[in-house]
């Protein structure tokens, strides 16, 4: 049986017409198509009409949510027992025992650390924002550079809260450069 040239060209636009519909389709859903120097966001109609969810695409490095469960727990816990019992409170964060007309400045930094603790935890649950955890990580590294230098300016500093900052800093450093330049850890 002789195939008619009108019915070969219809079977080649038939296929011809399918492969633009795939195409456009694969454009529509953005297949294939990625945008930015670091190539993480994918650009299509239905993502730019939804929104682009950051999280689908970025890979935080391995460890950084236990770290900043612990600094979260840690956070917490020293707001709590500076609120409840600051002479307490004030004996574990910062080596000594105040005298009780200085009960109100612990209960207030208990305070402050209470909200602080609240605000990283927020943070924390989006876990879709890169350059908000990294300025977290940041504040954590400062804040306690900042209470590292007070208790040695004021001579209350024993070895263990020494170690204890060291530790807070490295950690939230190492964690905040490797979250900026997208280095996965093997921790």
């Amino acid at each position: 049986m002789q195939v008619s040239d009108s019915e070969q060209c219809v079977g080649r636009k038939q296929s011809a017409s399918d492969l633009q519909s795939r195409l456009k389709t694969r454009k529509l859903l953005g297949v294939g198509e990625l945008v930015g120097d670091n190539g993480d966001i994918y650009r299509s109609k239905i993502s730019q009409l939804l929104g682009i969810n950051e999280s689908l695409y970025v890979r935080l490095p391995r460890g950084l949510l236990h770290w900043n469960t612990a600094i979260t727990i840690y956070i917490y816990m020293s707001g709590i027992v500076c609120l409840v019992a600051p002479a307490f409170g004030s004996y574990i964060e910062f080596g000594y025992s105040p005298p009780p007309e200085e009960m109100l400045s612990v209960r207030m930094y208990g305070a402050a650390m209470f909200a602080f603790g609240l605000l990283f935890r927020g943070l924390l649950v989006l876990k879709d924002a890169r350059s908000e955890i990294s300025t977290l990580l940041l504040s954590c590294a400062t804040l306690f550079s900042l209470q590292f230098t007070v208790a040695l300016l004021h001579g209350h500093l024993n070895f263990v809260l020494a170690g204890f900052r060291a530790a807070g800093i490295i950690g939230s450093l190492v964690y905040q450069s490797l979250l900026d330049t997208q280095v996965r850890c093997l921790f």
